[in-house]
């Protein structure tokens, strides 16, 4: 009786096929895979952090630019209304709980806070009221009324958000075509926005130009 099967040849050259087929699809699998994962987490952020800016004005009727100093901010509005696990050392201090963390990439020197899903949050060159002697007049840095940012200079970001903490790649994205783990935001008094071109496409899912480029 003649069985019919695969020489050994057959199989190698078979399994030669599926192994490039395969070298060459998966990184792109897991490249979109990740892309998509840090645009949800960029969406969870903005959205966790702004709620607790606006369940602290509904419960006590202040607002960012209320306070002195960020380290003042995280102790009172953010380590209230979210949950912490994390903070830099002007805000963990003894009793706290917390664990002492720095910023990653892009942050230096600002106030850090991590929380529970992960997220890791930069304050840097925060104006409050302790530098605002015109916010309760809403004109001038971190005005009332959320028109100008909480700090000196709106043409940089004044927050950073790692969205999956210490984890790599610990890379700002600079296009949305290429979303990383590393975003730039603006705080004003009740509110965070996205801030930047690459940041407010990943966020709002706008397509990158077609001329984007990112490292």
């Amino acid at each position: 009786m003649r069985k019919l099967g695969f020489t050994l040849a057959e199989v190698l050259i078979t399994l030669v096929i599926i192994g490039v087929i395969a070298a060459m699809t998966i990184p792109t699998l897991l490249g979109n895979t990740n892309a998509q994962e840090f645009r949800t987490a960029l969406k969870k952020a903005i959205s966790a952090s702004n709620q607790a800016l606006t369940l602290q004005y509904a419960l006590d009727g202040t607002g960012a630019g209320d306070f002195s100093t960020a380290d003042e901010l995280v102790k009172n509005v953010f380590a209230k209304r979210m949950t912490l696990i994390a903070a830099s050392s002007g805000v963990a201090t003894t009793g706290s709980g917390l664990q002492t963390v720095t910023f990653t990439t892009g942050c230096s020197g600002g106030t850090v806070f991590v929380t529970q899903d992960g997220l890791m949050y930069c304050i840097t060159s925060f104006t409050g009221a302790g530098a605002d002697t015109t916010f309760d007049n809403n004109s001038g840095a971190c005005d009332a009324n959320d028109l100008n940012p909480c700090t000196s200079s709106t043409t940089t970001p004044n927050m950073y958000i790692d969205v999956n903490g210490q984890k790599g790649p610990n890379r700002e994205t600079t296009s949305s075509a290429k979303p990383r783990d590393i975003y730039q935001a603006m705080l004003y008094n009740q509110k965070i926005v996205p801030y930047g071109q690459p940041t407010q496409e990943v966020m709002y899912d706008k397509p990158a130009p077609t001329n984007a480029s990112g490292s």
